[in-house]
C-alpha cells in the first residue's frame, strides 16, 4: 500500500512547497454540505498541499503583477492536483481534486458570498500545514501567508501529520483589521459581500485584476512565523 511519504514526496517533485495529511475524523465540524465525505462519501484521508507565493509580487505599486501570479498558482496547484490524481488513480486508489479556486457549489447572491466545495485553509489547519491568521489566511511557519492551497480526497487512510502548535498572529497585532479599507475583518471570519466589493477590478478591455490584497501585504509574516526560544 502506498505511504503518506510517498505522496508527500510526489507532490514535492510536482512542485508543492509543503504538504500534510489530515485523516477525514478531523473534519467532524465541517459545516453540513462542506464535510469531505459530502464530497466523496468513502473519503478516508485528505491530503493537502500548496505552492509558494513569490513575496516579490508585493513589491509592485500595481497589482497586475500579484492577479498573474495568483492566476499561475491556481493552474499550478491545480495541476498537481490533477496528475498525482492520475497516479493514484492507477494504483486503484480513488483520488478527488479538489479545485483550488472556482467552480463553486455554493453562492449566496445577496451576500456575495462564495464557498469553495472544501475549505482549504481549514483543511490546511487540519493537515499540520499552518495556523489561521485574523486576516482569516493560512499562516505556515516557513512561508507566513504565502501559500496557495490545494487538496486531494482518497480512499485509503494514511498516516497524518501533527496539527500545528505554533503561534500565529500576534495577539496584539491589528495590522490587518485597521488596514482593511471596508472593515471586512474581525480577527475571526471575513464579510465576504464587503471584501469582494473592492478586491476585484474590471475594466471594458476585458481584464480583472486583484486590486486590494492589503490583509496579505500588511502582515509582518510573510517569510516565516517567529520561532519559539
Amino acid at each position: 500500500m502506498i505511504s503518506s511519504v510517498t505522496i508527500k514526496n510526489r507532490t514535492i517533485q510536482y512542485g508543492a512547497d509543503i504538504c500534510g495529511i489530515a485523516q477525514v475524523d478531523r473534519s467532524a465540524d465541517a459545516p453540513k454540505g462542506f464535510h469531505p465525505c459530502d464530497i466523496y462519501p468513502d473519503c478516508k484521508s485528505v491530503v493537502v498541499f500548496a505552492a509558494r507565493f513569490p513575496l516579490s509580487t508585493l513589491q509592485a505599486k500595481t497589482n497586475a503583477p500579484y492577479t498573474l501570479v495568483r492566476n499561475k498558482l491556481v493552474d499550478k496547484v491545480d495541476w498537481i492536483s490533477f496528475d498525482i490524481s492520475n497516479e493514484l488513480e492507477r494504483e486503484g486508489i480513488v483520488s478527488i481534486p479538489i479545485p483550488s479556486a472556482d467552480p463553486y457549489d455554493y453562492w449566496d447572491v445577496q451576500r456575495n458570498h462564495g464557498r469553495g466545495i472544501l475549505s482549504l485553509k481549514h483543511a490546511g489547519v487540519l493537515a499540520g500545514l499552518g495556523v489561521l491568521g485574523k486576516n482569516t489566511l493560512l499562516m505556515n511557519e516557513r512561508f507566513g501567508n504565502m501559500i496557495w492551497l490545494a487538496a486531494i480526497l482518497v480512499s485509503i487512510d494514511l498516516e497524518p501529520d501533527t496539527v500545528a502548535s505554533y503561534k500565529g498572529c500576534d495577539s496584539e497585532c491589528t495590522l490587518c483589521l485597521d488596514s482593511c479599507p471596508q472593515d471586512a475583518l474581525d480577527g475571526i471570519t471575513i464579510n465576504q459581500k464587503l471584501c469582494r466589493d473592492i478586491s476585484i477590478s474590471y475594466n471594458y478591455g476585458g481584464g480583472t485584476v486583484l486590486s486590494c490584497n492589503i490583509c496579505r501585504k500588511v502582515c509582518p509574516y510573510h517569510k516565516s512565523l517567529p520561532q519559539k526560544v
